[in-house]
């Protein structure tokens, strides 16, 4: 019994340090609580590769916080679109619009005709027309889509559809090379096997277990076959999303950087949110 006491402290230090790691990198939560004294105390790098295994769970709680204030604000008698707009809003303060940041950068890149140059405007903090544009449609988009949706319904759909397109984004830095040297994207690569394997798992669970339940809810027993239809247009839109952010990294760009990954999971929630839309109309 003793002997196996140290091994089990090692895999829940190793969890929470992963959990500590994913949402201090999407989100701006404080994660110093998850720490071990001597995780806090260390000066290696922390884990990301390692941690991608939880960055759907992330996701989906940052979606189900959403949909649930959203919900929140129409119980009030709040207008859709304004509820919808305000909720983005308690969004952005929660990942610091980590992902509209990328899509921001990798859209301003597009002024540029060179791949060095390209590089360059992607780190630059500034803002030009190209991403202005990009967020505006972004946010429309997501907005428009969750003024839409059922307020019965927002939870459920806003956690899959975030968790779906951070599972999605993984599959950039297992298929496309690292266009820096450096920087956040770099750790990542190479992604290891065992840690991407789990997130995907983990956001076929989450999505099947959400809309399952959206399903019975809705429909009863005989919405069950319905909701693995929705699950499987999700991930099918989730991964057009990405493949298209992809695509055009790989020609543009040579690779992926971190702000291609937050660009794939915006185009991806922004796809899959759309998508979903069809399922209430009349």
């Amino acid at each position: 019994m003793s002997s196996a006491s140290p091994s089990a402290d090692t895999v829940f230090s190793r969890v929470r340090q992963d959990l500590a790691c994913g949402i201090s990198l999407l989100t701006r939560i404080p994660v110093g609580w998850l720490l071990t004294h001597k995780q806090k105390d260390a000066t290696a790098p922390w884990p990301l590769a390692r941690s991608i295994w939880c960055w759907p769970i992330v996701g989906a709680a940052i979606g189900a916080l959403t949909g649930g204030f959203l919900s929140l604000m129409e119980a009030f008698s709040i207008a859709p679109l304004p509820a919808a707009g305000v909720a983005l809003a308690a969004q952005g303060m929660i990942t610091g619009a980590f992902h509209e940041d990328g899509l921001a950068d990798m859209a301003d890149s597009y002024g540029a005709q060179t791949r060095e140059r390209k590089l360059d405007i992607m780190r630059d903090s500034r803002i030009g027309s190209y991403g202005v544009l990009a967020l505006c449609l972004s946010i429309l988009i997501r907005a428009g889509a969750m003024a839409a949706f059922p307020a019965a319904f927002l939870i459920p759909i806003l956690a899959v559809s975030a968790c779906v397109s951070r599972a999605a984004m993984l599959w950039l830095p297992r298929l496309l090379p690292a266009a820096r040297p450096d920087g956040v994207a770099r750790a990542l690569s190479p992604l290891p096997r065992m840690p991407f394997i789990g997130a995907q798992l983990v956001a076929i669970a989450i999505t099947l277990g959400s809309l399952v339940c959206a399903a019975f809810y809705r429909e009863g027993p005989d919405g069950l076959p319905h909701a693995l239809m929705v699950g499987c247009v999700v991930w099918v839109s989730a991964g057009l999303g990405a493949a298209l952010v992809g695509f055009s990294a790989r020609r543009q760009l040579g690779g992926y950087t971190g702000d291609v990954l937050g660009a794939s999971v915006s185009v991806a929630e922004c796809l899959v949110l759309a998508t979903l839309t069809a399922l209430f109309q009349n």
